[in-house]
């Protein structure tokens, strides 16, 4: 039997961008899952979303999907780690995003003033996971009213909700800390937010 999963990945467009999935896995590096990715690029066209900023680069593979939607969508995008920001740049270059795609090398809790020269429609927090709260509260203001703020990987390996089994004490910690956010995104009156089954977790907040 095909699991749900892979016949639902099956019937969403097959794009060129997808050959990275094979260079995250050889490098072992976390990517968003094929349904993850097009639902936001959905919610981006939905939106009509123009200018997107994402924390947490990675190799560039979401970047250069939400990217792919349409010509008019700009995408700044944060790394921190230099070998993942030179696989970016590596592969913004292959895919010709470049006039797309704007990357920055830096710590996202140090990225303020690369990024605060524009109104983003999309905020998209997709690092380092005990500092989602951080994120949020230092780059909303630069979202516009009516924008999203979409995190990924809320439910962290499903151990989300599950603290019971984890046997880690660091990961105890990582899992409370992201359970702190998401009750905190849950009780913030400033946004309407649901939280999302979807891949590893998403939650989407609508400023007001």
């Amino acid at each position: 039997m095909i699991k749900e999963e892979t016949y639902i990945s099956r019937l969403n467009p097959v794009n060129a961008i997808d050959d990275l999935i094979e260079v995250a896995k050889t490098h072992e590096v976390p990517i968003m899952d094929k349904i993850s990715v097009e639902f936001v690029k959905q919610l981006i066209r939905i939106h009509q979303a123009h200018n997107i900023l994402e924390i947490g680069t990675a190799i560039g593979y979401s970047a250069l999907h939400f990217a792919s939607v349409n010509d008019n969508v700009h995408v700044t995008t944060i790394e921190r780690n230099e070998m993942m920001y030179q696989f970016a740049l590596q592969h913004i270059d292959d895919y010709k995003k470049q006039h797309q795609i704007r990357p920055i090398f830096k710590d996202a809790l140090e990225a303020l003033n690369d990024v605060n020269d524009k109104e983003y429609d999309i905020l998209f927090i997709d690092a380092a996971k005990a500092q989602s709260l951080k994120f949020f509260e230092l780059y909303s203001p630069f979202v516009r009213q009516g924008g999203l703020i979409i995190t990924d990987n809320i439910l962290y390996h499903d151990f989300v909700g599950n603290i019971e089994i984890v046997r880690s004490r660091n990961v105890k910690q990582m899992v409370r800390k992201i359970e702190k956010y998401n009750a905190w995104l849950s009780e913030n009156k400033d946004y309407d937010t649901n939280f999302i089954d979807i891949g590893d977790g998403m939650s989407i907040s609508v400023k007001k």
